[in-house]
């Protein structure tokens, strides 16, 4: 009993686990890393701390020429329509709306400092820049949780390149990923079955049409 309660628990841990990305630019350039909780690995750049192991290559076994006759051909059991298609579309978008609405952005940072060789350019997209980001600032807050935000412009009229400067912060919870695609599998399953049955209700009346067929045929005859 013991035993099973740590099980739960454990799952339980792992299942609100967070899951996410941290990207940032700077002067230095990019650097992206993966977060799973509070552990970090870097991808870009990679982490070079570790030496990496040399792998010993192994020797590639002749593959055997398969011909045409021998390939199995494999195909659906249904014929997929244009509203077939869209269908499993729709199934798509909302599985990605459903990650949408549980994808949080812990830190958002923009800073910018417009720049450029003629002082009417650098104060023309300095206005454009903060008209750009007013615009979309209530669509983002509507749509994305933004518990930390810094964003922060200015004009410098002696400088001629532009300075850029940001990072985001984006997280999910790893059984807000595990609902989205049980959804996703659970309607996708039942469009499945449905084609199943009507293929098989399409059968059904194909084999129950031919006798008859033939009965009216040997009576002509």
């Amino acid at each position: 009993m013991i035993a099973l309660i740590i099980i739960i628990a454990l799952l339980l841990l792992l299942l609100c686990l967070s899951v996410g990305v941290d990207a940032a630019y700077d002067s230095e350039g990019l650097s992206v890393k993966l977060k799973i909780g509070p552990v970090k690995k870097a991808l870009i750049p990679a982490d070079t701390k570790k030496p990496k192991k040399e792998k010993k290559k192994k020797e590639k076994k002749p593959k055997k020429e398969e011909t045409d006759e021998e390939k199995p051909k494999r195909e659906l059991p249904f014929k997929l329509t244009l509203h077939d298609l869209k269908e499993l579309l729709s199934i798509v978008f909302r599985m990605l709306g459903r990650l949408g609405r549980g994808l949080s952005v812990d830190r958002l940072v923009l800073h910018v400092l417009v720049a450029a060789e003629d002082p009417y350019d650098a104060v023309m997209r300095y206005g454009a820049l903060n008209a750009g980001l007013s615009s979309l600032a209530g669509p983002a807050h509507s749509a994305l949780k933004i518990r930390s935000e810094d964003i922060q412009t200015c004009v410098d009229l002696e400088a001629e390149k532009p300075i850029f400067e940001g990072q985001i912060v984006l997280t999910i919870q790893i059984w807000e990923i595990l609902y989205a695609v049980l959804y996703a599998g659970g309607a996708a399953g039942v469009w499945y079955l449905r084609k199943r049955r009507e293929k098989a209700a399409v059968r059904k009346r194909e084999t129950e049409t031919e006798p008859a067929e033939a009965v009216t045929e040997e009576k002509g005859s």
